[in-house]
């Protein structure tokens, strides 16, 4: 693709309620890829959640001391319907390999279980997993060879010298995308994570004015190949008037 992809976050929660089958349906008819979170609960399924608790008048639950029923059948105050992770495949399937899939994940046994169910799904092509854990993405790396990894900037990470040390580590995993808060795609960090053979995803890229900015961001010949934003309509049209 000789453009940026655009991933709408969350399924583009600045038009719907996150993380659910009616936001993921908007960014597919937009014809954008499709970021979610992914935890797994107490009985193994893995479910589009970003938190790993909540809490609904007073009281806590904790995804992974509930089963997938027991999930279901809260009554989330926005009305919300918790979907797995097979049921966004399956909803999604009519889609073109074109139509691409970005998950956060919230541990190590959900990075697993998501490799196994892309594996029966044979969307390798499709699917990356995201993670701010190096150790984490290595060991995801150990068990298969094939899926598709993105390093996430910790929050505490300003500029890519903070992160020297890892770079032969992310190459000898095979971790070739940074993924960049929007704050922190700056030229500087730009220009470093290219010499030091690496790709750049940009995340919370959210209004008009950092949309421009991080669109227009070259260094030989290269760009940021990933952009993840609330408001993917709006990411599209501006990107599309620039790269067309």
């Amino acid at each position: 693709m000789n453009k940026p992809y655009i991933f709408a976050h969350r399924g583009g929660m600045g038009y719907c309620i996150e993380n659910t089958i009616a936001c993921f349906r908007k960014a597919a008819n937009m014809k954008v890829g499709v970021e979610t979170d992914i935890q797994i609960t107490k009985d193994n399924n893995l479910i589009c959640f970003h938190d790993t608790e909540f809490k609904i008048k007073e009281r806590s639950y904790f995804i992974k001391k509930l089963t997938l029923e027991e999930l279901k059948s809260i009554q989330f105050e926005d009305k919300r319907k918790i979907p797995t992770l097979i049921e966004l495949f399956n909803a999604f399937s009519y889609c073109p390999n074109t139509f691409r899939y970005s998950f956060d994940i919230g541990n190590k046994k959900a990075g697993l279980a998501i490799i196994d169910l892309v594996k029966d799904f044979s969307y390798f092509d499709q699917v990356e997993i995201t993670d701010t854990r190096i150790q984490l993405l290595g060991y995801l790396r150990k068990y298969n060879k094939r899926i598709k990894l993105v390093y996430t900037l910790p929050y505490n990470i300003i500029k890519l010298n903070e992160i020297e040390v890892y770079y032969e580590k992310l190459h000898t995993n095979n971790i070739k995308i940074l993924n960049l808060k929007n704050d922190r795609t700056s030229e500087e960090n730009f220009k470093k994570a290219i010499d030091n053979g690496f790709k750049c995803y940009c995340w919370g890229v959210n209004s008009r004015n950092r949309m421009k900015k991080v669109l227009n961001l070259r260094y030989k010949s290269e760009f940021v190949l990933g952009i993840y934003t609330d408001y993917p309509d709006v990411l599209k049209k501006l990107r599309d008037k620039l790269f067309n």
